[in-house]
């Protein structure tokens, strides 16, 4: 509710894709911007929590980005649909099943024929370190080629998802200075590369690509009832959704407003 009434405020198509599981009614909540066109970039993070824990960083800060990057495009002349979608059933025990939200929206475009251009699912955006050793990483050899503090954000993908990745990276620095890193790797050998939302859509074909603080390899307050609001960094939170924003009008091919 909170969702659909900030998205109300501007002036997008507000939709919710509604489903049942089990009997009980879910719901993602939708706002597409820009003209009506089949094809159209994806942002979406999931607003459900983990059980009865706070979910500050997992994944309220997606989700606040999500509302944030809508008020930002809503001054924007784009050229194409870009459609921002909080999701629902992210979490256990929907996680990596045909209930998640994530998957009924992918497989909803899929049917109705819509490509994407781009797809970017925001994955905790909200804590920063900038200790030593704050940052951890799912293997060692990693250590070798990323900064052992937590102070980047980074974007995620299988291999097959390699040029999807390099672009948003590219796009993404034209608005923000905050440092951005990319991996794309096989899952099987490097655990995370695929757990959240972007992974829905790469199995309805379609380039899903993660943007993420790295989760519980940087917050030690992950899916505790720790992860709470005083803990993020809202500077640079504010930093990633710029970077963001920067990226949907360069992927789109439009222009902002002054």
């Amino acid at each position: 509710s909170y969702v659909s009434a900030e998205f109300a405020e501007l002036r997008g198509r507000l939709d919710e894709q509604v489903y049942e599981v089990d009997g009980v009614p879910y719901r993602n909540v939708i706002l597409k911007l820009g003209p009506d066109t089949t094809e159209r970039i994806v942002v979406g993070a999931h607003y459900d929590a983990a059980g009865e824990m706070p979910g500050a960083d997992d994944n309220a800060s997606g989700v606040a980005g999500l509302i944030e990057l809508a008020r930002l495009l809503d001054t924007a002349e784009l050229p194409l649909t870009v459609e921002l979608v909080a999701y629902t059933l992210e979490e256990p025990p929907f996680f990596r099943t045909d209930h998640m939200g994530s998957m009924v929206h992918a497989r909803s475009l899929r049917e109705q024929g819509v490509e994407v251009r781009a797809m970017l699912c925001l994955e905790m955006i909200g804590c920063f370190s900038d200790e030593p050793g704050s940052q951890g990483f799912p293997i060692s050899l990693l250590k070798l080629f990323y900064p052992t503090e937590g102070n980047w954000i980074a974007l995620v993908g299988d291999m097959r998802s390699a040029g999807a990745v390099r672009r948003w990276k590219k796009a993404f620095r034209k608005g923000t200075d905050l440092p951005v890193h990319s991996i794309n790797a096989p899952p099987r050998l490097v655990p995370g590369i695929d757990w959240s939302d972007h992974l829905r859509y790469r199995l309805n074909g379609y380039p899903g690509v993660m943007l993420t603080d790295t989760a519980y390899l940087r917050n030690v307050h992950y899916h505790t009832d720790f992860d709470t609001a005083d803990r993020l960094d809202y500077r640079r939170m504010a930093m990633v959704v710029a970077g963001v924003h920067a990226a949907v009008v360069d992927l789109a091919g439009g222009t902002v407003s002054e």
